[in-house]
């Protein structure tokens, strides 16, 4: 084989002049086709050949080979058109040829194949043996800071150690997230020389207005207004 393609062999190359040699004497009418011939000429100048020709020569001899059945096959005078065309591309030596080339080929793929398969389950047994074990660190500054949702000392009823993590927040500019979940805000009180949110327990805001409220029966009650 050279680098460019496959070589015809010597008994190829016979063959295919005796075709073109009975063509020339008139005795291939209505045999082959245009691309047949062209086949012979290129065995008969022993042109190197691509593997892509080499599959078509043995696919035409493999479904013509059942033409060696017909009449005047082994006629050497006056041979049947099969017989002409089986010379004109390569003869037996050309069937041969192209079917170890052909075969050839299908077993070079099939191993390459089977060694593809053969690393990819080296490959799954590596890592089943060594499996991968990254550790990936995440800076500190990347960490989400949890935050208690209740302050740290929560009898203390005017909050005075309340701090967020945010400036912005302890300016009390958001009202509304002004006290922990579970406090209300009771008015203002001074802190620090500005005035600030008062926080205190839900539950001690309920007893203060209870208390509030007491005083308002009563004076209802003396004034009369109750008893209408």
């Amino acid at each position: 084989m050279a680098k460019e393609g496959y070589k015809p062999t010597s008994g190829m190359q016979s063959a295919a002049r005796r075709a073109i040699k009975l063509k020339e004497q008139g005795k291939a009418k209505g045999a082959g086709t245009a691309v047949g011939w062209t086949r012979a000429g290129q065995l008969a100048r022993g042109e190197t050949l691509s593997l892509s020709t080499v599959k078509r020569m043995y696919s035409y001899f493999s479904r013509h080979e059942v033409d060696k059945k017909g009449k005047d096959w082994d006629n050497s005078e006056n041979p049947s058109n099969g017989k002409i065309m089986w010379l004109a591309w390569g003869g037996d030596a050309g069937f041969s040829w192209s079917r170890k080339i052909v075969n050839r080929e299908k077993n070079m793929k099939k191993s390459l194949e089977v060694q593809e398969v053969i690393e990819e389950i080296k490959d799954m047994l590596e890592d089943a043996i060594n499996p991968i074990d990254t550790v990936i660190e995440i800076p500190e500054n990347t960490l989400v800071k949890s935050v208690d949702p209740k302050p740290e000392d929560e009898e203390d009823e005017e909050d005075e150690d309340y701090e967020s993590d945010n400036e912005e927040e302890d300016k009390w500019n958001n009202m509304e997230k002004a006290c922990w979940s579970g406090y209300t805000q009771r008015g203002m009180k001074e802190k620090n020389g500005r005035m600030v949110p008062n926080c205190v327990p839900v539950e001690k805001a309920y007893d203060v207005e209870d208390k509030e409220e007491e005083p308002k029966i009563k004076k209802s009650i003396w004034d009369g207004t109750f008893l209408k």
